[in-house]
């Protein structure tokens, strides 16, 4: 169970850090980015004593309640669904023969994904703790688990995939 715990941390860490690193990519380019760069924005933020582009980075990258932690949560609970999903279809025509996934199933995988997720990584706020620990790892270990993480989403995608085809 430690085990399933550390693994659902490391993939919402990863996604984390994705969204988190997309948001910094993107604010270079974004047109409506350099909206705040204009004189009479900077004179009214100055006047409000803030500095808008770390607030910007602030309202995605907070670890409790920023964006790229609600997009995280997000695509950890639909991953998690997709591979359920993808296992379930594929047990049963193997077990079964044809079968039709009715909304049972559906309903089965949602609260398994969401269930596991809330277990393993929200309750009590553990992936704090996880966080902390990843945040510290060498780049090659970040970069080691960021391929594992893309390889477990390909390898889900591939699996709902042949599911579908099934």
């Amino acid at each position: 169970m430690k085990r399933m715990e550390y693994n659902l941390n490391v993939l919402h860490f990863c996604f984390y850090r994705l969204h988190y690193k997309l948001h910094l990519h993107a604010k270079k380019k974004n047109p409506f980015y350099f909206i705040h760069n204009l004189p009479i924005q900077k004179r009214k933020y100055e006047e409000l004593g803030i500095d808008i582009h770390k607030e910007i980075d602030q309202a995605f990258g907070h670890k409790e309640y920023g964006l790229s932690m609600t997009v995280a949560g997000g695509a950890l609970i639909g991953i998690l669904f997709f591979f359920f999903l993808g296992t379930l279809k594929v047990l049963l025509k193997l077990f079964i023969g044809n079968i039709t996934l009715s909304a049972v199933h559906f309903i089965v995988c949602i609260v398994l994904s969401v269930a596991l997720s809330y277990i393993f990584v929200f309750q009590k706020d553990k992936y704090l703790k996880y966080f902390e620990m990843f945040e510290v790892w060498k780049k090659a270990d970040k970069r080691k688990y960021s391929w594992v993480t893309f390889v477990f989403v390909l390898a889900t995608f591939c699996l709902f995939t042949l599911s579908l085809l099934l």
